[in-house]
């Protein structure tokens, strides 16, 4: 009898019905979480020279990102609580970041690939450049010794 009581209190303690999901009042919008969250990761995945760099010029990270998007920790972490009561909700915002991560990430590499064909592009222009005036000392060089040797038969 002990044991079928026991597991009807586990059957009703974990049926999802019997929670009320509670809003907090001051929810953060699913949009504002998104961005909120990819800061988040954004900072956590610096944890070298960037967090150091903010951190000893007197920035914390986390609290700047309140501060940027004007929540605190208590609701931050309240609405994140919400969200995640509703797994497909969570999923679609943990998706949201992933796709801007990899969105940014693109972006990143595409400029580094513009960056490195500049690079390439001026290095062959200064190649070049050099060559013109190697020529043109040569070419300089030869006139002086021309006109020295007119010099001399003279």
């Amino acid at each position: 009898m002990k044991k079928l009581i026991f597991i009807v209190f586990i059957i009703f303690s974990c049926n999802k019905d019997s929670e009320k999901i509670i809003v907090p009042e001051n929810l953060i919008s699913h949009e504002k979480m998104i961005d909120v969250i990819y800061e988040m990761t954004l900072i956590n995945v610096s944890k070298g020279v960037n967090r150091s760099v903010l951190e000893n010029n007197g920035v914390v990270p986390e609290i700047y990102i309140f501060n940027k998007y004007k929540i605190d920790s208590l609701q931050f972490a309240l609405s994140n609580e919400f969200y995640s009561n509703d797994l497909d909700k969570y999923l679609e915002i943990y998706n949201s970041v992933k796709e801007k991560l990899q969105q940014n990430k693109q972006i990143a590499l595409d400029s580094i690939e513009v960056y490195k064909k500049d690079r390439a592009k001026r290095s062959k222009e200064i190649a070049n450049e050099n060559r013109m005036i190697n020529s043109k000392i040569k070419d300089s060089i030869k006139i002086i010794k021309s006109r020295m040797l007119l010099k001399k038969k003279n």
